[in-house]
């Protein structure tokens, strides 16, 4: 996580998983964040999505060294940038801002 002012780039890894006809996309460190997509670039630009809707107002879980988990053959993992996060004046939780 790198601070710049009220602003925080926020990113959390990945699991893509070839499914045959679309790309499923997990966060290990963040369950609630679970989406898919036709290709992997509309996959990532999904999962950039589902996990600010996840994170929403909520307290940000450590990110995982993925260089330790277990991948099937059909996945790899992206790093997923979460985009325009701000911290609120007295806020302790980030809020995506558009």
């Amino acid at each position: 996580m790198k601070l710049n002012h009220n602003y925080v780039e926020v990113k959390y890894p990945a699991i893509f998983r070839d499914e045959g006809t679309y790309w499923d996309v997990r966060f290990p460190d963040v369950p609630a964040a679970q989406t898919f997509g036709a290709s992997v670039q509309v996959a990532a630009d999904n999962a950039a999505n589902a996990l600010a809707i996840a994170l929403f107002e909520q307290s940000l879980p450590a990110a995982s060294d993925p260089q330790y988990w277990r991948l099937a053959s059909t996945e790899f993992v992206v790093w997923i940038t979460m985009a325009d996060v701000q911290f609120g004046p007295g806020a302790d939780t980030p809020e995506p801002m558009n």
